[in-house]
């Protein structure tokens, strides 16, 4: 019977029985003979009731964290840095959410049921995408099959969460087709003292601010996702793969902002054409080309201060991004050399809509970003030692509709980026390995436009940053760490420009940690797992803020915003091929902040997740679980730091995750 490894993510996802694998890649992921040494790939089995990506990583791997914003399109945080400061792609095509306050992150514009896997790889060691500044997340879809069959699931769960989805493939040695649908909505979850997402914005709402009573008990979100795929085998040696993803997010409840998400529709559009064994000098040659489109509607309907037309607050904003990469992979000597040509361009417009923007001034004008990038990169094993290299210049517009905001600026920059990295065998059981890299990545069209917070002057940031580490098999027990040291110059960071006014400013800052894992097979069916990361994120000069006109309380903390608390996991698990159960522990430490801009103290925390799932045969299975098994009251981050929260406290809403939910899957695939 197939091993159940359908209880990796596409079993986070709640749909999907094939295998899905997170893959970790450090430093060495450029390397040579990445599939033996270089990437840990099924890092974790689980599974989880949601679709939330950010979550489901958060509860994943250690070194990343999630920004609990609603029920669902949580933000991720990797190592420290989020947002712009790490690139999220599907298929290695970009998408780029609307909402200027991080409503609908990239993370949130793909369906979980089509991932086949997800690609971590930390640090500025990435070349092929323009500002990968400090890591790099890439959401792997799933292919179609050759023959006829799919598959179809059921998922129920806590606080009326309800999913149902399938796929359907086709195909034969020439041409292979597959299409998918889910829905899925879900109530307001309760946290562990058994409030409300709309009870918890109560504490920290204005009174206009909390919701109506005709809406206080109104669904978390709706949303239905629709994909497909063609692949094409054009002779012996050319392929050609298109792809489209559709998602309608529909009234979502985000209860620590002043508004919530009337509408998100996302569609992305994907083609590539590969050339195979070309010529002497072409491996492979590859043309991708994206378009992504998001339209994001938010207002303040469900509050109870919307009581006429004039006094509802409406939003609509639109993010297009589209590109072209051409790629060729060759062989000289023995060396693997990739060159490439990356360019894209991205409006972020926020004028768009067929309801009124009651504003009277424009909040995101009508900007483009557009990038020409060039980069190589080559590997080569030798002896003992494998060693890679890579480099890339990009050549970045960034230019706003001057008739929409008169004051803003038109901006240009010329960027390298660089990285050289060695992995040492030491023996045929271990291995040291280092990275040295160099990243940037240009600000946004809110931190340069927003209107009232926008800094027109604001610089590119620069990454430099060292990671070393150790991996080593020692019997049934594997052990791999990395530690890192990353140095911002001109670091993009939001503080107080006022006690109710953020705005951006460029300081300089370090981040340090690391994290380690330590796998121990205990039989051939049970096995121990655990994890552990920590960063540590410190403003250089703190002075640098209060120097800055406009500022008008003294800077003093030093500490960061936006940096995870220690955090780790241990899991022990039973998987004998036809059972899976997990019994698993997820903590962790009480969170440093920056009071100076407005975060605040979090406590640590420890919950306990159960899982189960078995394969009932003729192609059935089930799976289910219980998480925050004593349904502790806990909450992931405080990082708030400029974005527009509710107004009636003196601290933004810390928002706690959920309090204890059930679940169950059913599926069947055929």
């Amino acid at each position: 019977m197939k091993k159940l490894s359908f209880l990796s993510l596409a079993a986070i996802a709640s749909l999907a029985s094939e295998p899905v694998s997170i893959q970790k890649i450090t430093v060495e992921a450029a390397m040579p003979k990445a599939d033996s040494k270089n990437v840990d790939a099924d890092e974790m089995v689980k599974f989880s009731r949601q679709s939330d990506l950010g979550e489901m990583l958060s509860q994943t791997l250690p070194e990343i964290s999630h920004v609990r914003s609603s029920a669902v399109g949580n933000d991720i945080v990797l190592r420290g840095l989020k947002k712009d400061n790490i690139n999220i792609t599907i298929d290695d095509a970009k998408v780029c959410g609307a909402c200027p306050n991080r409503m609908d992150p990239p993370a949130m514009h793909v369906s979980s049921s089509q991932i086949k896997s997800v690609e971590v790889q930390e640090g500025p060691f990435d070349v092929t995408q323009f500002g990968s500044l400090g890591g790099k997340i890439n959401v792997v879809t799933k292919d179609p099959g050759k023959g006829v069959g799919g598959e179809v699931s059921a998922t129920l769960g806590s606080f009326d969460y309800h999913k149902i989805g399938g796929t359907v493939y086709g195909g034969n040695d020439t041409v292979q087709a597959l299409v998918g649908y889910s829905r899925e909505t879900s109530g307001q979850y309760k946290d562990g003292n058994g409030k409300t997402m709309a009870e918890q914005a109560d504490s920290a709402a204005t009174a206009g601010q909390r919701y109506s009573t005709a809406h206080r008990n109104d669904n978390a979100y709706e949303r239905q996702n629709f994909w497909s795929k063609i692949i094409a085998n054009i002779g012996n040696n050319q392929k050609l793969t298109l792809s489209y993803f559709g998602d309608r997010a529909n009234n979502v409840l985000y209860p620590r902002y002043t508004m919530d998400a009337l509408k998100d529709n996302t569609d992305i559009f994907n083609a590539k054409y590969q050339l195979f064994h070309l010529a002497s000098l072409s491996d492979e040659l590859k043309v991708e080309a994206y378009h992504s489109k998001v339209t994001h509607e938010m207002g303040t309907d469900f509050r109870a201060g919307a009581t006429t037309p004039a006094a509802t607050m409406v939003s609509p904003i639109e993010a297009t991004i589209k590109g072209v990469r051409v790629e060729n992979k060759a062989h000289i000597s023995d060396t693997k050399v990739t060159v490439g040509l990356d360019t894209s361009n991205r409006n972020w417009n926020g004028t768009k809509g067929s309801r009124l923007n009651p504003y009277t001034t424009v909040q995101i004008p009508d900007a483009d970003t557009a990038n020409l990038g060039l980069y190589a990169k080559g590997s080569q094993d030798i002896g003992a030692v494998d060693v890679s290299g890579g480099m890339r210049y990009d050549n970045t517009r960034i230019n706003a509709n001057q008739s929409l905001m008169p004051a803003v600026l038109d901006r240009k920059f010329n960027d390298l980026s660089a990285n050289a990295m060695a992995r040492y065998h030491y023996s045929n059981r271990g291995s040291v390995f280092f990275g040295l890299g160099q990243s940037i990545r240009v600000p946004d069209a809110k931190e340069l436009y927003f209107n009232g917070s926008g800094n027109t002057n604001l610089n590119e940031t620069i990454n430099r940053e060292l990671d070393l580490g150790i991996e080593q098999t020692l019997g049934n027990l594997h052990l791999k760490g990395t530690v890192f040291y990353s140095d911002l110059k001109n670091y993009i960071y939001a503080y107080n420009k006022t006690a109710s006014a953020t705005s951006f400013a460029n300081i300089d800052a370090t981040i340090m940690g690391g994290d380690i894992t330590a796998d121990y097979l205990l039989s051939s069916e049970w096995s121990l797992q655990s994890g552990i990361a920590c960063q540590k994120g410190v403003k250089k000069d703190p002075s640098q803020l209060s120097r800055i006109t406009g500022v008008t309380a003294t800077q003093t903390d030093k500490d960061l915003a936006d940096i995870p608390p220690i955090k780790g996991r241990v899991a022990l698990v039973f998987d004998d091929a036809q059972h899976y159960a997990a019994a698993e522990w997820i903590g962790a430490k009480s969170q440093k902040y920056d009071q100076d801009n407005g975060e605040q103290a979090i406590k640590g925390y420890g919950i306990l997740n159960f899982k189960y799932g078995t394969e009932l045969g003729k192609g059935f299975s089930i799976s289910t679980g219980i998480n925050n098994f004593f349904n502790r009251t806990y909450a992931v981050s405080n990082s708030y730091i400029g974005l527009t929260t509710l107004t009636g406290s003196t601290q933004p809403l810390l928002l706690n995750d959920p309090g204890r939910n059930l679940y169950m899957t059913v599926s069947y695939k055929f």
